[in-house]
């Protein structure tokens, strides 16, 4: 499957989330986050996911969806909690760009997933006709960006430097109350910011 052109082509609703850190108990220090166990902040953030997505739709998640137990590669003990994290999500179309806590060259891991990419970059995807970048890392300089082009990205939890048409789409930035954004939503509101950079006539 060509994910790129399968979300341009797609007349399905998108969503757009990032860095749920399922299973990592140390995210409720590290990033702030209410609650009393991890358990608590799995179901949590389970729950905002199947508030606002519905079965049919399409979720983007741009990449750490969760976080292996132990500090060695990955176990079956991990593979099958992602596995039972994953099957509680009601979308069944879930495109993860895979982030730094996402393991690689693990196939049943990735098998959770309709697709898993390093990164997308496309220009119509939902409908819109810029350049948007998928990625689970911030870019400064983004394929795009000259044009007006948007980045959608995760990692920083709310801390990164704020660029025009930029936006991390993490569960810790306040302005994502720890659920997924619709995706043409967000972008109608990042198109009311100026393209940065040099723009061409």
């Amino acid at each position: 499957m060509s994910t790129a052109k399968d979300l341009v082509k797609t007349e399905r609703r998108i969503f757009v989330t990032a860095d749920t850190h399922f299973g990592h108990d140390a995210a409720r220090d590290i990033f702030a986050r209410p609650f009393a166990s991890v358990d608590e902040m799995d179901d949590a953030l389970i729950g905002a996911i199947n508030a606002v997505v519905e079965p049919k739709d399409i979720l983007l998640h741009l990449g750490d969806f969760v976080v292996k137990a132990s500090a060695r590669g990955w176990e079956r003990d991990d593979l099958s909690r992602a596995a039972a994290l994953r099957d509680r999500i009601a979308c069944k179309r879930i495109v993860l760009i895979r982030g730094n806590h996402d393991p690689l060259g693990e196939a049943k891991f990735d098998a959770m997933f309709e697709s898993v990419e390093d990164i997308v970059s496309a220009r119509g995807i939902a409908g819109v006709d810029e350049r948007v970048v998928l990625f689970h890392y911030p870019i400064d300089q983004w394929q795009g960006r000259p044009n007006g082009g948007f980045h959608l990205h995760g990692h920083v939890h709310g801390h990164g430097v704020s660029l025009a048409r930029r936006f991390d789409v993490g569960v810790d930035v306040k302005a994502n109350a720890m659920r997924p954004r619709a995706f043409v939503d967000l972008i109608d509101v990042l198109r009311t910011t100026p393209p940065s950079g040099f723009v061409r006539a």
